[in-house]
């Protein structure tokens, strides 16, 4: 009789109890509430821990919660890698996404796994944002050219003052417009 008692632990779940997202230990027994446990049941599950009661429900809200926080989490570290993406609809709409989807259910995280599937196209946009910036910082030092713009010679003189001088004195060399705009500064 021992041994039908503990056995009874072990016996086969029916299907529907085998897809039930709740783990086996946690489910009613199918003798009745009234009956008295079998023999290791109460190593398996406490009485309060039974679906619908409470306590069952409020640790299910517990880690939904936190699944959500670790979500977040991973969409805070996407989007400090790639603006673009704000939430899971932003990743699906990303063209890497079913190389993506696959990593994920491989078991990566889903950050790692982003990174991992974008990686070419992210080294892409990292590189054109390197460029311009870099671009835009010479032009950010335009201003600090001499006046009348362009590239100053050792001489100071600009392509600008040279076709000014020019204008009036056709004939003039380079020599003859520094010599004669050096004693033109100097007497100013």
């Amino acid at each position: 009789m021992e041994s039908e008692e503990r056995a009874l632990p072990e016996q086969e779940t029916p299907a529907a109890e085998a897809e039930s997202p709740l783990p086996a230990a946690a489910a009613p027994a199918e003798s009745g509430e009234g009956q008295a446990p079998a023999e290791g049941w109460e190593e398996q599950a406490p009485a309060q821990e039974l679906p619908g009661t409470p306590l069952a429900q409020f640790a299910l809200e517990q880690q939904l919660a936190r699944g959500r926080r670790l979500l977040d989490e991973q969409l805070r570290i996407i989007e400090s890698v790639d603006p673009a993406v704000k939430s899971l609809a932003d990743l699906r709409t990303q063209p890497e996404f079913g190389h993506f989807d696959k990593l994920v259910k491989s078991g990566m995280t889903i950050s790692d796994a982003y990174k991992l599937a974008c990686f070419d196209r992210l080294g892409r946009q990292q590189a054109a944002a390197a460029r311009q910036a870099a671009i835009n910082d010479v032009r950010a030092k335009e201003h600090l050219a001499p006046v009348g713009g362009g590239q100053a010679a050792e001489d100071g003189l600009t392509d600008e003052i040279i076709r000014n001088y020019r204008q009036y004195n056709p004939r003039w060399t380079r020599a003859q417009i520094a010599a004669f705009h050096r004693s033109y500064k100097q007497g100013v």
